[in-house]
């Protein structure tokens, strides 16, 4: 039976890294996501869909989105069509929410569960994290992430975890723990 694996969870607190880890697992994976922002160097060949602003609008006001999120020209999203092509292909699928796209997880109609991602205290943990990474976003840009996390955090944290079937604080786990953690889980809810 096929199964959509929702891992969400502040900026920095690793779902790319889970993400990439459990697609290479047998019988996992990623749709393909669609944006309105431009292409990036670093982008995946073939995991993004680039759309208009207008298209993407259009393609939300007919219900064709699984998740959309994002403000202004940067607007993220997985369509369904792309999610049960998917399942064409395996029987789970990762897609990765915001905080914010909790709502639109609970009304889904599928099989599912819900990965959480974070920290104990989300400040420091994106701070060293960042650290650790070497990201190069400025000083600014961090803060930007920390603020708009610590709101997320504030606004829709509860409902995350009422929700959550796995919930990791990451700054206790490394990246090798946090896939086991999640493959134990991913493999008692078959």
């Amino acid at each position: 039976m096929s199964q959509l694996i929702a891992i969400t969870g502040p900026s920095l607190a690793g779902k790319t890294t889970l993400t990439d880890s459990l697609k290479k697992q047998d019988n996992i994976i990623v749709p393909r996501h669609i944006t309105t922002r431009e292409q990036r160097v670093d982008d995946e060949p073939g995991f993004y869909r680039y759309v208009s602003v207008d298209d993407f609008q259009w393609l939300r006001e007919q219900d064709a989105m699984l998740f959309s999120s994002g403000a202004g020209n940067r607007l993220y999203g997985v369509l369904i069509e792309d999610l049960e092509e998917s399942f064409l292909k395996a029987d789970n699928a990762i897609v990765n929410i915001s905080y914010k796209d909790i709502y639109q997880y609970i009304l889904l109609e599928y099989r599912k569960m819900l990965i959480t991602l974070t920290f104990h205290d989300i400040k420091e943990g994106m701070k060293k994290r960042n650290t650790i990474m070497s990201r190069t976003m400025t000083p600014e840009e961090l803060m930007m992430r920390i603020n708009a996390a610590l709101s997320d955090q504030e606004a829709y944290f509860e409902l995350i975890k009422k929700y959550s079937d796995c919930l990791l604080y990451t700054e206790e786990l490394n990246k090798e723990e946090v896939f086991t953690k999640a493959m134990q889980k991913i493999k008692s809810l078959k």
